[in-house]
């Protein structure tokens, strides 16, 4: 998952490792490669000066490269992608650095025209430059690839906690004893009324209750396998508030998967929040089409709502450790609308 790219300059900090790069850089030439470079001030100076400036660029153009490679393709889902734009950015930014520095040196130091600072280039330069350059992305690359790697694993710690907290809510919602409760007072009345839904009923409770402990430890799960579980959920709920209740599935899609429970959240979150009365009927509108799940209802707010408030917050969690779509939300006062996306598995 590529990452959204921040830029912030502290000038106080970014002045200080400057200064330490050319320090570092010009020394570590002068004393390692320049020699007798000891014995003339001068030389000393400009060469102390040059290798610096050489560091300085290489190092924080290294630096930006870096940040906007890792804002882009991360090393963890595109590594060879990665590889080779790393190594094809530090061969074209060290030959363009090298060249005007070179070209610079030549013409302020020397006092050679551009034509004989042009003739004066070679390969030589160049080749150390890279080495150097590929020292100091060798540093930055791994570095950037254990970050990657450790919140990698942070996220995958808030995911499985996520989880486990939306395993347990809907665990708890389905055998809570105002659950149990109503279906069982639902379905006395059944028996005596009529007895071929009675059987159903139960048929449909089992089945929500196996989906909930089949699926509890999925990530993901089929699309086709939701909406029959929201087949089953919906029947009981409809049995339970009569024609209080109106709630339509349509769904123009069979592909994709989706959060174990997803719309079985946003529907119960519904009935929890608004009331369901004769006079007030609740209309729960579940459409899937278009790569999302569209979950509408009209709002008539309860005054003491038997809500923890925290499901469709967990859903967002979930999903923004699953993927970058966004779950979208709309209030207009009159209706209350979750945008869900569907997701597909990568191949």
């Amino acid at each position: 998952m590529s990452k959204k790219f921040t830029f912030v300059f502290n000038w106080k900090r970014e002045a200080i490792e400057s200064f330490l790069i050319f320090l570092f850089g010009g020394t570590l030439n002068s004393v390692v490669w320049c020699e007798g470079c000891w014995e003339d001030l001068y030389r000393i100076t400009l060469n102390f000066t040059y290798s610096g400036f050489t560091w300085l660029f290489l190092w924080k153009g290294s630096e930006a490269i870096v940040a906007v490679l890792d804002a882009v393709y991360t090393w963890l889902e595109y590594p060879l992608r990665r590889f080779l734009l790393s190594a094809l950015s530090i061969v074209i930014y060290t030959s363009i650095v090298v060249f005007f520095l070179d070209f610079a040196y030549d013409v302020i130091v020397f006092g050679l025209t551009p034509s004989e600072s042009f003739e004066e280039l070679n390969g030589a330069p160049l080749v150390g430059a890279i080495l150097v350059t590929l020292s100091i992305n060798a540093f930055m690359h791994g570095r950037a690839f254990l970050l990657e790697w450790r919140q990698l694993s942070v996220d995958m710690e808030k995911l499985k906690t996520e989880q486990v907290s939306t395993q347990y809510q809907s665990l708890k919602n389905q055998v809570n004893p105002h659950f149990l409760f109503n279906s069982l007072n639902a379905l006395t009345s059944l028996v005596y009324d009529d007895q071929a839904k009675a059987v159903e009923f139960i048929r449909r409770l089992s089945q929500v209750y196996r989906y909930v402990l089949d699926k509890k430890d999925e990530e993901l799960v089929p699309l086709e396998d939701e909406i029959g579980f929201m087949n089953n959920f919906i029947f009981l709920q409809q049995i339970r508030f009569g024609d209080n209740l109106k709630i339509t599935l349509s769904n123009e899609q069979q592909e994709g998967f989706l959060p174990p429970l997803a719309l079985q959240i946003l529907v119960e979150n519904a009935i929890k929040h608004n009331v369901v009365s004769e006079r007030y009927p609740l209309t729960i509108d579940v459409k899937i089409a278009d790569d999302y799940c569209y979950v509408k209802n009209n709002i008539k707010e309860k005054l003491d709502k038997d809500s923890t408030g925290i499901g469709l917050n967990n859903l967002k969690a979930r999903y923004q450790y699953l993927t970058k779509k966004q779950i979208g939300v709309e209030n207009d006062g009159v209706d209350f609308l979750v945008k869900v996306p569907i997701l597909y598995l990568e191949k």
